[in-house]
């Protein structure tokens, strides 16, 4: 089976220390990262600091992997699981994350205005494995984008979230 990435619990304010016990057994670990500003000592300082608190995420093959490690590792708790089920995330989303990092941090109100544009070709993500072809109508807000999708023969106008949108496929 190929690897997934999967949600693992650490304890608070340990991510960052979960990451290097993770990294030293050999695993792919992404731990998404925000700048936030801080006050201290009556200055105010940028720090990095988790995008998911008490989270981060491994890629590894679910089928080969030792669950009974991974929990036991230092400073973590275990992965998200539903029952006996680990819960995997889908791909886009670690991708989607990625992208709008700038400079080791997560920039959330990174707009991706170069092409996000009246008239420009967009893709829209309909579910994990869906992309619906549309045209960009405008923009309603910093969150929202209004799409004309190309659906059943029929152009459609939906309000579509930001984050639901990815460029065309090429081709």
């Amino acid at each position: 089976m190929s690897r997934r990435w999967f949600v693992i619990r650490t304890k608070t304010n340990r991510e960052t220390s979960a990451r290097m016990q993770y990294e030293r057994q050999g695993h792919e670990v992404y731990l998404p990262l925000i700048r936030r500003t801080v006050r201290h000592a009556r200055r105010n300082l940028e720090v990095l600091r988790p995008f998911f608190p008490g989270y981060l995420f491994l890629h590894l093959d679910p089928e080969s992997a030792d669950w009974v490690a991974i929990a036991s590792t230092y400073d973590a708790i275990g992965a998200i699981r539903f029952g006996n089920c680990y819960a995997p995330v889908p791909d886009w989303v670690i991708e989607d994350l990625k992208a709008r990092e700038r400079n080791g941090a997560i920039e959330l109100n990174m707009l991706q205005s170069d092409w996000l544009i009246p008239g420009a070709a967009i893709g829209v993500r309909l579910d994990t494995e869906t992309v619906a072809s549309g045209i960009v109508y405008s923009s309603r807000g910093k969150a929202n984008v209004v799409v004309l999708l190309e659906l059943m023969g029929r152009a459609l106008k939906a309000t579509v979230p930001i984050d639901r949108l990815c460029r065309p496929a090429s081709g």
